[in-house]
């Protein structure tokens, strides 16, 4: 209950303080971001970050198919039929 009072204080905190900034400081900070976006600098590190992001879900992706056995065929022979429990995936077939 005193986390939930002290964070509704401090949302009522930042309206007041916000509501005093008023629209132009809003103006000021949003124009601010605008250019920091448009930035080429700044657009060369988020399209590396972007290929890094990509690249790690994919290598994240093929350990955990590596873990369940996903695309080999031994996997699905060991574990019998290779057949998924209805609703357990993507479709209603129950198979893999």
């Amino acid at each position: 209950m005193m986390k939930k009072l002290l964070f509704l204080g401090a949302g009522a905190a930042g309206y007041v303080l916000g509501a005093k900034a008023g629209r132009e400081r809003y103006d000021q900070i949003a124009e601010q971001a605008r250019r920091l976006r448009s930035n080429p600098a700044v657009q060369e590190k988020v399209g590396q970050a972007k290929h890094v992001a990509k690249d790690a879900t994919g290598s994240a992706v093929d350990k955990a198919k590596e873990k369940v056995g996903v695309g080999s065929p031994s996997s699905s022979e060991a574990a019998g039929t290779g057949t998924v429990p209805p609703g357990f995936g993507v479709g209603s077939e129950g198979t893999v």
